[in-house]
């Protein structure tokens, strides 16, 4: 396979606004939408590009005028890379790895336990990697200029304008949720578009420095996992397809893309290669379909071309549906911090012009809205995964995978209270179905009944993801924190019928595990062993093989609460409630350490590393407090000061540390103990430090593409504005004073109900809120209340526990405002 290397000046070269030459013909600015942003630079990298999806097509385009490469991807395609590895029945020497680590032989311990299953090093997944690209190649009539791209969030429409001596040219690209397609559309003045479309496999040794090997990895892997790609034409068509080397049963084993080409004006001639050269037209469309064959002698290519056939050639008709479906979801949703004329700006300007002693609230707004943005375009039958829905190399970071103990949780933070439950779906179904792949993790690795879900996964649940000095086979929380989201969706919704045939059972399997697993010690505690707090390892030793890590027993706490309220709800498992109340009651008690910080390890042999990216010691505040630390403070003051001390550890000055979850993971905490200063300092660096300037966010400092802070930083925002909890809402519990005024609409709460709209400005908060069903429910302000009237709708209010609280009766399915003013 020919591939080309042209190199990233000359295209950065053609792409660029010159000024040169006075244009016969500028073209108009281009608008900044309402919701969305104007770019003035093309991309450098697929990094860089303007995404677009419907959660099961991601389309990229690097918005470049004369070269244009659009990458596009789909939500199953893992590259095969042969079957999974069952691992080996080690459950029999269980008792050897735990007697190693009571003896404080940790590392010992991990070598056993990796040296019993088998493997020959950490084994990730199969990789999440694109599909294709579409390029399109057209040349100019003089200097190009008058150069931008933007992206609508409201359409889900992206758009490249730029001029030549001809006139203004446009391309603009959707993903359709009605039609299932790519749309992209190409136009200019009359009869002057000349282009040259291909699909072929994916190229990116344009995109990255000379003395990157990014490139020549990503074609070594090709090479490896990829045989027999096809690109072909014909006069209105163009299809690629290529077979994966290392299939096995029940993977993928071929792709297909097909494209209709409709060209209004000109002609349209199929070209060796499979191109096809598009002359003297006024408009081009573009359709682009992609299936994943898992039985390789079954082809689509007919059946895509047929329902392409049937679908209008109209780019407006093709978008009014997609628009509509598109848009009521992200629409459901608005922050206005005030940015005013701010907005603008272009993306360029506004990273430029924020810094972190003063975050531009403008930019503030458009990450919120950017976010909210990727996290919906990214998800369909399946979460998004570490880069959501999109990919430019064979070799992801981290193979783009499901990384569970931390990144998926952060990508889908703001799914419910960002009013997006549908979305929540899509995780939770994708956890039911590697249940039977949990259920071999926990009875292979530790004799139990029920699941352990692995740190990683894509197309099984296998855990693999360990080795000798990788305690990854040791994380026994992954299966209860998954149970927070099923049990919340039913908090969120409502939806009965979800908690008895979901929620509930999934529930019922990862407290199975414990019941099984967890030990007595000798004083009646029982003792998490083995265990892992994610990737850390403590500062006295040479492991991540531990005990008693805080995470799994705030996990396990929380998932027999949770198991026993549902329980309670249905009446169901009345003979297992006691067993579940009796096994809390000997949970392990947190604890804190000498400097008054949260320990991290439940004993005194461990002491905390707190300089680590995790905050994983922290998850018993990532969605609320429990009862037990709210009535305690001296654990509130200690959870504070942990998140203190990281901030300072590990982000000051604004230099050091890296990885933007664990940013959100101090965020959240900082919100659940209504500290809105410390969430506010983290919010400063998520805004400043992890976007660029196509809005797509990323996991280190402006590098490495990832989806987890699109869902982490606006789950942030919302719970310093409105956080709930069955029964309570609060209102700006985390506000900070540089946000005096404002607004946000759409946040859903526990309960099933919905604030449509909350406003304040100093001392004066209005709300909206909207319940499913008649309900009374506390109220909580973030200071004493002087005045709280109902000024529309049937609401009652009552009076409060507290001078900063009242009783609100709300009807059912009917909105009611009041107005609070603060002492």
């Amino acid at each position: 396979m020919r591939r080309t290397n042209r190199s990233l000046a000359t295209i950065t070269l053609l792409a660029t606004m010159t000024m040169d030459a006075r244009p016969a013909a500028a073209a108009e600015p281009l608008p900044v939408p309402e919701r969305g942003f104007v770019s003035s630079r093309p991309a450098r990298s697929w990094e860089e590009g303007l995404i677009c999806g419907n959660g099961t097509i991601g389309a990229n385009a690097l918005s470049r005028p004369l070269e244009e490469r659009i990458i596009f991807t789909h939500e199953r395609l893992f590259l095969p890379m042969g079957a999974p590895v069952m691992p080996v029945d080690q459950s029999a020497r269980l008792f050897e790895i735990r007697r190693l680590i009571e003896q404080g032989l940790y590392r010992q311990a991990c070598e056993l336990q990796f040296n019993l299953s088998g493997q020959r090093g950490f084994m990730y997944p199969d990789y999440f990697v694109p599909a294709l690209d579409l390029t399109i190649r057209t040349k100019a009539a003089g200097e190009t200029r008058d150069y931008a791209r933007s992206l609508d969030f409201q359409t889900g429409v992206a758009t490249v304008r730029w001029a030549d001596d001809r006139g203004a040219f446009e391309r603009r690209m959707f993903v359709s949720r009605a039609d299932g397609v790519a749309v992209i559309l190409l136009t200019g003045p009359k009869s002057a578009l000349d282009c040259r479309l291909a699909m072929t496999p994916r190229e990116p040794s344009d995109e990255f420095n000379d003395d990157s090997d990014i490139g020549k990895r990503s074609q070594e892997v090709f090479e490896e996992h990829v045989s027999d790609p096809q690109s072909k034409s014909g006069d209105s068509w163009l299809s690629y397809s290529n077979r994966f080397t290392k299939a096995y049963p029940g993977s993928i084993h071929a792709l297909e893309s097909y494209a209709r080409v409709v060209a209004t004006g000109g002609t349209t001639e199929a070209q060796e290669g499979g191109a096809l050269q598009v002359t003297g037209a006024d408009r081009v469309l573009i359709l682009v379909d992609i299936r994943l064959l898992r039985d390789p002698d079954r082809s689509f290519l007919e059946e895509m071309a047929h329902s392409q056939a049937e679908l209008a050639a109209d780019y407006d008709r093709l978008l009014e549906e997609h628009a509509k479906r598109h848009g009521e979801l992200f629409g459901r949703m608005r922050l206005d911090l005030g940015g005013g004329a701010d907005r603008g700006l272009t993306t360029e300007e506004l990273l430029e012009l924020s810094t972190y002693e003063e975050p531009n609230r403008a930019l503030i707004e458009k990450e919120f809205d950017a976010a909210r943005y990727n996290i919906i375009s990214s998800t369909g039958e399946l979460p998004p995964t570490l880069q959501g829905v999109w990919g430019g190399t064979y070799v992801p970071g981290w193979a783009s995978d499901f990384t569970h103990n931390g990144n998926v949780p952060s990508a889908i933070a703001a799914n419910l209270m960002g009013n997006m439950p549908e979305l929540m779906l899509a995780y939770t179904s994708y956890i039911e179905s590697i249940v039977p792949w949990m259920e071999i993790n926990a009875r292979r690795h530790f004799g139990a009944r029920g699941v352990v879900l692995p740190s990683r996964s894509t197309t099984h649940g296998l855990n693999n993801a360990y080795n000798a000095s990788f305690a990854g086979g040791m994380w026994v929380g992954g299966a209860g924190w998954a149970a927070h989201f099923f049990y919340d969706y039913y908090l969120y919704t409502g939806d009965r019928e979800f908690l008895a045939d979901h929620a509930l059972p999934f529930m019922e399997k990862a407290a199975l595990f414990f019941e099984d697993f967890l030990e007595e010690g000798p004083d009646g505690t029982l003792v998490f062993s083995p265990s892992q707090s994610p990737e850390n390892t403590p500062s006295n030793s040479n492991s991540q093989a531990s005990f008693n890590a805080t995470m799994d027993v705030a996990v396990a706490k929380e998932l027999l609460h949770n198991t026993i309220a549902a329980s309670r709800e249905l009446g169901r498992n009345q003979e297992k409630i006691p067993v579940w109340q009796d096994m809390l009651a000997r949970m392990p008690k947190y604890e804190v350490n000498e400097q008054g910080i949260i320990k991290e390890w439940l004993t005194p042999r461990l002491e905390n590393n707190d300089s680590h990216r995790h905050s994983s010691q922290l998850y018993p505040l990532f969605d609320g407090m429990p009862d037990e630390i709210a009535q305690s403070p001296e654990l509130r003051a200690a959870f504070k000061k942990s998140i203190e001390y990281k901030l300072d550890e590990h982000w000051k000055n604004n230099q050091r540390g890296f990885m933007s979850f664990g940013l959100v993971q101090l965020g959240q905490a900082a919100t659940s103990l209504g500290e809105g200063e410390l969430a506010y300092h983290c919010l400063s660096h998520l805004a400043n430090r992890f976007w660029l300037n196509n809005l797509a966010s990323m996991h280190n400092h402006r590098s490495l593409f990832n989806m987890d802070i699109s869902g982490g930083m606006p789950a942030v925002i919302i719970k310093m504005l409105a956080a709930s909890a069955p029964g309570r809402i609060e209102l700006l519990p985390a506000l900070p004073a540089a946000w005096p005024s404002g607004r946000i609409d759409g946040v859903l709460c526990r309960g099933a109900i919905e604030i449509e709209q909350l406003r304040w400005d100093g001392k004066q908060v209005e709300a909206t809120l909207r319940s499913a069903e008649p309900q009374t429910v506390e109220l909580v302000l973030p200071s004493e209340i002087a005045e709280l009237r109902v000024t529309e709708g049937d609401a009652k209010v009552g009076a409060g526990e507290a001078a900063d609280r009242r009783a609100l009766t709300l009807p059912g399915g009917r909105p009611a405002s009041v107005r609070i003013t603060l002492k």
